[in-house]
């Protein structure tokens, strides 16, 4: 059975192990023991991706992250599992399947929405995955604003509160996907993979005032997309090498001495291996 690795960005702050055990647990509700999957962190803190340097060095850990387990023999395909992920250049440096939360995303409501929307969890990263949007070809279908935050931001307490209580974090999510409903969208899609995680398991899954707009948890999205790029992949359809050149030969040698030394203590990390229930 093909193991997949769920790489999340987070260094794993044991003082959130529930929330952690929760969120390895439901991926693998997800998966239904069609593939093996296993919650890893990135093993180091790079400050989140608020601020441009912040996002920069947390790409270069969660690349750092997955081409280490890759060559050890750890992972036969990979989901990053936030919004904001540097998911083409993890792609491109690891020869297994790879997707994110965003391209997933992106991907499914090309096809089933005509006006989708993103709620997420704070003002600061609107621009963020906006951004990512539009690079990865959905402003057709987001609108205009394709993304929102509810108010006021989350913490990570609060989302581990939320694990056995969402009430508040529906409140204020619901809030802004009735606006985004007021403007036009027909699906509305958590930005945020633990709380889409959370909604779903407690049964949020549409708009308070418009039962007929979901509300879509981007890890269900991830997971399906990551198994059809594991089908493809038996078929002999990969990335092309135009478009997703490989480090090779010396280059590649660096990527892995840099990775290692970058995150040297992969055993170190959190994982969680999920058991469905």
């Amino acid at each position: 059975m093909r193991s997949v690795v769920w790489l999340e960005a987070t260094v794993g702050d044991p003082a959130l192990g529930g929330l952690w055990d929760f969120l390895g647990e439901r991926i693998a509700r997800l998966a239904a023991g069609r593939v093996r999957t296993r919650l890893v962190h990135a093993g180091a803190d790079a400050g989140g991706i608020r601020t441009p340097a912040n996002r920069l060095l947390s790409d270069a850990v969660l690349l750092a992250r997955a081409a280490t387990l890759e060559e050890a023999g750890d992972a036969d395909a990979f989901v990053i599992g936030c919004w904001g992920a540097p998911t083409a250049v993890v792609r491109a440096a690891v020869p297994v399947p790879v997707t994110g939360l965003a391209e997933a995303s992106v991907r499914a409501m090309g096809s089933l929405a005509r006006r989708a929307a993103v709620v997420t969890v704070a003002d600061s990263l609107v621009p963020v995955f906006a951004d990512e949007i539009r690079g990865l070809g959905g402003a057709g279908v987001f609108g205009a604003p394709p993304v929102r935050a509810y108010r006021p931001e989350s913490t990570h307490l609060d989302v581990l509160r939320a694990v056995d209580d969402p009430t508040d974090l529906i409140e204020r999510f619901d809030a802004s996907a009735r606006v985004a409903v007021d403007e036009g969208a027909d699906a509305v899609v958590v930005g945020c993979g633990y709380l889409g995680a959370i909604f779903d398991a407690h049964g949020y899954r549409a708009v308070s005032t418009a039962a007929d707009v979901p509300v879509i948890d981007p890890n269900l999205l991830a997971l399906e997309h990551v198994l059809q790029l594991c089908h493809l992949a038996d078929a002999g359809i990969r990335p092309t090498d135009r478009g997703y050149p490989s480090a090779a030969g010396a280059r590649r040698a660096a990527l892995l001495h840099t990775s290692r030394r970058l995150v040297p203590d992969a055993a170190a990390s959190t994982s969680q291996e999920g058991t469905p229930a």
